[in-house]
């Protein structure tokens, strides 16, 4: 009697292959979800520091070139790996009270009225496109706006 038991549980548990099938099935997705979710923010993070680093360049070049294309140059040069068409880059001066330089044939905050001791804000803004398709259930468009604002004195 023990015996016939013990076989009838074997085979129970042979019967459990579809069960598991259908739980492998539903866990993969969630684990792959998570898997490449980590790797977009992963490359969110990375695309947040190129432009930190981009926009840190702009503003050192600012501090002794005064031409807003050459800053602009420099920024899309040092963030070449992007997509240049959503990079926006902004190029302003402003004193020491954070009011907009002024001075005579520009208009205010334009950087080639910056003197010594003004300063140079390089402002970037970047829309990165997520791969995977999550954030799309929750925001529409897929898309991180990023924005790095660097500020350094003029020499």
């Amino acid at each position: 009697m023990f015996m016939s038991n013990r076989r009838s549980l074997v085979k129970r548990s042979n019967d459990d292959g579809g069960a598991v099938l259908i739980e492998f099935a539903l866990v993969v997705g969630l684990f792959f979800m998570l898997v490449f979710g980590m790797v977009d923010f992963g490359l969110a993070i990375n695309t947040k520091t190129q432009i930190s680093n981009a926009g840190r360049e702009g503003a050192r070049l600012g501090t002794v070139n005064l031409l807003p294309g050459a800053i602009e140059a420099r920024v899309r040069e040092v963030a070449a790996d992007l997509d240049q068409t959503v990079l926006v880059v902004t190029v302003t001066c402003e004193k020491p009270d954070d009011t907009p330089c002024t001075g005579p044939g520009f208009p205010a905050g334009d950087i080639q009225n910056a003197s010594e001791g003004d300063s140079v804000v390089v402002t970037i803004d970047y829309q990165y496109n997520l791969i995977t398709p999550l954030p799309g259930f929750i925001d529409s468009d897929n898309k991180i706006d990023l924005k790095s604002v660097t500020e350094m004195r003029v020499e």
